[in-house]
C-alpha cells in the first residue's frame, strides 16, 4: 500500500486495455473466462478520480475477497483500475498537483497479486477453472420418497464435475413451511464428502400441504458469497408449488442474472402434479429449465450442467412459455435409442441427392422416410459451421402425441463423404442418439472426424398447436458469445439485463475462439422471443481497446413491446463457412427504467455510517404513470428515503422540483431521483457483501435494480 502511495511508483502509460493483453498471455484456459474479468473494467468509470480512490477500493476490493467473495471483489478491484486510468487522464490534460511520480493500473495490478498470493489472484480472475454449484432442498414430510432420488442426482451432477476437472464449490440450503422454523442457513462445503454427509443426515419432516416457501431457500443461497462467482447454477428440489415466488420471483431473476448463473427446478410429482408457473419463469429467464420427473432414474444429466463444465455456444432456439418445462423421463427403453444417419451398409442410394433422405425415430437404424411424405411439413434450421463437432436438439411439441413425427434432416448442399460417409471399418461419420420424455424429444448429434455443415432442418407435423426447440454445441473450440448492455446512467457504468425501450443502450458482445472469425462479416440482431421475428439489425464495428469485443451503440424500437428477445449474432469463419449463434441470455426491455446510480463510500457500508445512493426512474412510455419505490437490504440495515421526495426533471428541460411524495407520477419523459441511505450498525463484519435491492411498481410493470455494498472494519 506504501508503493501504491507513490514511494516506489513506476511511471508507466499502460492502460486497462493492455492489462487486458497481459492476461490474455497468462491464462491457461478459454479468453472468454478472462474477458469475463475484464468486463468490470471495461464498464467501470470513477470521473474526477484521485489516486487515494483507487487505493480506497482496492482495500475495498482485498476486502471482500478475503471474505470469499470474488465477483464483489472484481467489481471494486475494477473500480480501481478505472480510477487510476481517470486519474492519469487528468495528469495528461492538466497539470497535477499530486505529488509524486504518476502510476498506471498495471502497477495497481501488481499490488493484488503481492497482497492476495498468486492463487488467490487467478481465483479472482477466474484463471483457475471454478464452479459453484447450490442445491436448495425442499424437506417437508412429503419429500419422504424422494429424498434418497435428490442425494442420487447430486452424486451425478458432481461426477460430471469431476470428470471435467473442474473444482467447485457446493452451498447447501433446505427448506420447508413455515420457513420461520425450519429454513436453515445456507452451508458452503469444499469437498464432496463434508456435502454428502450433511445430505445423508436429512430427514424430511412436518409441513403436508403441496405448497411450500420455496423462494426462501433460493434467497439463502444468493445471500451466500460463495454463490457469487461465475459458472454457478442452482438446482431445486421439491414436490411442491411455491408460497412466496410471486412476491419475490423478479429479486431473484435479477440476482441471478447480475452473477450470470442459472436456475434449475427438479420437481418430483408426489405432491403437485403440474409445475409452478413460477418456477417457469425463473428458469425461463436465467437459461435453466423445470423438470418434472415422473419414472424412476435420471432424465438427461448432462443437459443440466449448462456449458459450467466446457465452453459452449446456442446455435439457434424458437421457446414458448413452457418450453423450459420437461415432464418425465420416457420409457427405460425409449430414452436412449442409438440411430445411425449414413454409413448403413446395403442401404439403398438417397431418394435425392438434393434433398437426402430423413430418419426416421420410429422404425430404427436405416429407416428412411420417402420425402413425398413431407407434405404437410413445417420445418426450422440449423446452421451447423465447421467449429461445430457436436451438437444437441431439444425440441417440445403440441400435441405430444407428434412427438414422434419430429425428424432431423441433413443439409442439401452436404458434404457426401462427411455426411454420408463411413470409415473403413464401416462406422458412419454422424452418429445420433435419441431420447423421449412425455413432452419432449433430444437429438444427439456428434461427427467423427469433421462435420456435416450446412442447413440442417428440422422437420415437425404442421398440424402441430406449437413447437418449440433449442440447438446447443459444447466442445473446448466452440465458438461462441456473450452479450449484455451497459449505460451510462451514473458514475460506474454498470452491466444490466434491462434495457429499456426506446432509449440509448450500448449492446457488448465479445467473441472466445475470435480467431475464426472473419471481423468484417459480423452482424447482431434483436430476435423476438415469440416466433423469431427481427425487430434491429446491425454490422459490428471491433473496440480498439479490447480484443475479441465489440459494442454497438443502439436504440431498442420502442414498437416491439416487452415480450423478451435475444441476440443473434452471424457472420463467416474464416474458411468462409457461415455461422449462426443465439444468446442464452434473454433480455425483457421495460417502458420504464430503474438504476441505482451516484454510490457513496466507494461502495463500502463503515461502522455507525450512512452509505447513500440514487435511485433514478424514467418514464419511457406514451403515457403518464405511478411509481412506487421501495428499497431493502439482505442484513436488514435500516433503510431512509428523504430527506426530501424525489427531483423530477424533464428531458430537454432545465426545470425541475422536488414531488415530495411516493408513490410518484411522473409523465412521459420525466425523471424521478430519489435520495436513500443505508445506516450501518457499529459492529460490521469485514469483508461481507450486503445486497442492496429497489423495486419499483407500476401498474403494469415490476422493475428490480440491485447492489452489491462491502462491509468494512474501519472508515476512510
Amino acid at each position: 500500500r506504501e508503493r501504491a502511495r507513490g514511494g516506489e511508483a513506476v511511471v508507466s502509460t499502460q492502460s486497462t486495455g493492455d492489462i487486458a493483453e497481459v492476461l490474455a498471455v497468462q491464462q491457461d484456459n478459454s479468453f472468454l473466462e478472462v474477458v469475463n474479468f475484464m468486463e468490470f473494467v471495461q464498464t467501470s468509470s470513477v470521473p474526477g478520480a484521485a489516486r487515494d480512490d483507487a487505493i480506497r477500493y482496492y482495500n475495498v476490493s482485498t476486502a471482500a475477497m478475503e471474505a470469499g467473495n470474488q465477483m464483489v471483489a472484481q467489481e471494486n478491484m475494477a473500480r480501481a483500475m478505472a480510477a487510476i486510468d481517470s486519474y492519469n487522464e487528468g495528469r495528461r490534460t492538466k497539470r497535477s498537483t499530486d505529488e509524486g511520480e504518476g502510476w498506471s493500473a498495471s502497477d495497481l495490478f501488481d499490488e493484488f497479486r503481492s497482497t492476495m498470493g498468486e492463487e488467490a489472484l487467478k481465483n479472482l480472475l477466474h484463471l483457475n477453472k471454478k464452479v459453484a454449484m447450490a442445491f436448495v432442498i425442499d424437506t417437508s414430510s412429503s419429500m419422504a420418497n424422494d429424498i434418497s432420488q435428490v442425494r442420487d442426482y447430486i452424486e451425478r451432477l458432481v461426477a460430471e464435475q469431476v470428470k471435467a476437472g473442474v473444482t467447485a464449490v457446493y452451498v447447501v440450503t433446505t427448506f420447508a413451511d413455515p420457513s420461520s422454523t425450519l429454513a436453515t442457513k445456507s452451508k458452503t462445503f469444499y469437498s464432496t464428502a463434508g456435502m454428502f454427509r450433511y445430505l445423508d443426515n436429512l430427514v424430511p419432516s412436518v409441513g403436508g400441504d403441496c405448497e411450500e416457501r420455496t423462494c426462501d431457500g433460493v434467497i439463502n443461497i444468493l445471500r451466500n458469497g460463495a454463490f457469487w462467482i461465475r459458472n454457478a447454477a442452482m438446482y431445486v428440489f421439491t414436490d411442491a408449488g411455491s408460497k412466496d415466488c410471486s412476491l419475490m420471483k423478479s429479486t431473484i431473476i435479477r440476482l441471478l442474472k447480475a452473477n450470470k448463473a442459472s436456475a434449475f427446478f427438479i420437481l418430483f410429482d408426489s405432491c403437485k402434479k403440474t409445475i409452478d408457473q413460477n418456477y417457469v419463469s425463473i428458469a425461463r429467464e436465467t437459461d435453466g429449465f423445470c423438470l418434472l420427473i415422473r419414472d424412476k432414474g435420471i432424465y438427461n444429466i448432462t443437459d443440466t450442467v449448462n456449458g459450467a463444465f466446457e465452453s459452449d455456444a446456442l446455435i439457434c432456439g424458437e421457446h414458448s412459455d413452457n418450453y423450459n418445462s420437461v415432464v418425465g423421463q420416457g420409457e427405460e427403453g425409449t430414452r436412449k435409442k442409438r440411430q445411425i444417419i449414413g454409413g448403413n451398409r446395403g442401404r439403398s442410394p438417397m431418394i435425392n441427392p438434393k434433398r437426402p433422405a430423413v430418419i426416421n425415430p420410429v422404425e430404427g437404424p436405416g429407416a428412411l422416410l420417402d420425402m413425398t411424405e413431407a407434405a404437410g411439413w413445417e420445418e426450422k434450421t440449423i446452421v451447423v459451421d465447421t467449429s461445430i463437432e457436436k451438437f444437441k436438439v431439444l425440441a417440445s411439441i403440441e400435441p405430444t402425441s407428434l412427438l414422434d413425427k419430429v425428424k432431423l434432416e441433413f443439409p442439401e448442399d452436404g458434404d457426401e463423404d462427411l455426411c454420408e460417409g463411413s470409415d473403413a471399418l464401416g462406422n458412419p461419420n454422424m452418429m445420433v442418439t435419441t431420447s423421449y420424455a412425455d413432452n419432449s424429444v433430444v437429438f444427439d448429434v456428434m461427427a467423427r472426424s469433421c462435420p456435416c455443415t450446412g442447413d440442417w432442418k428440422i422437420l415437425y407435423p404442421a398440424e402441430a398447436e406449437s413447437f418449440s426447440y433449442s440447438v446447443k454445441s459444447s466442445g473446448p473450440f466452440i465458438l461462441g458469445f456473450e452479450s449484455y448492455f451497459v449505460d451510462d446512467t451514473g458514475p460506474t457504468r454498470i452491466a444490466n439485463y434491462a434495457p429499456c425501450l426506446g432509449i440509448e443502450e450500448y449492446l457488448v458482445i465479445k467473441i472466445n475462439q475470435g480467431e475464426k472469425v472473419n471481423t468484417r462479416s459480423l452482424t447482431a440482431k434483436i430476435i423476438g422471443v415469440a416466433g423469431n421475428v427481427v425487430h434491429w439489425e446491425g454490422a459490428l464495428a471491433a473496440d480498439e481497446a479490447y480484443t475479441n469485443t465489440y459494442i454497438v451503440k443502439l436504440i431498442i424500437p420502442a414498437d416491439m413491446g416487452t415480450e423478451g428477445f435475444r441476440i443473434m449474432l452471424e457472420g463467416a469463419l474464416i474458411d468462409g463457412v457461415r455461422f449462426q449463434r443465439i444468446s442464452s441470455s434473454y433480455f425483457y426491455p421495460t417502458s420504464s427504467c430503474v438504476r441505482i446510480t451516484d454510490v457513496t463510500n466507494y461502495y463500502a457500508l463503515f461502522p455507525n455510517r450512512k452509505t447513500f445512493l440514487n435511485v433514478d426512474i424514467t418514464n419511457n412510455g406514451e403515457t403518464q404513470d405511478e411509481y412506487t419505490v421501495t428499497c431493502s437490504n439482505s442484513e436488514h440495515y435500516g433503510v431512509v428515503f428523504g430527506p426530501a421526495g424525489p427531483i423530477v426533471t424533464t428531458k430537454g428541460s432545465k426545470k425541475k422540483f422536488n414531488a415530495r411524495s411516493n408513490p410518484v407520477v411522473l409523465k412521459r419523459q420525466q425523471t424521478g431521483k430519489y435520495t436513500v441511505s443505508i445506516q450501518a450498525p457499529r459492529k460490521l463484519v469485514r469483508g461481507r457483501t450486503v445486497t442492496v435491492s429497489c423495486r419499483v411498481l407500476t401498474a403494469t410493470e415490476e422493475l428490480v435494480d440491485i447492489l452489491n455494498l462491502t462491509e468494512m472494519d474501519y472508515r476512510f
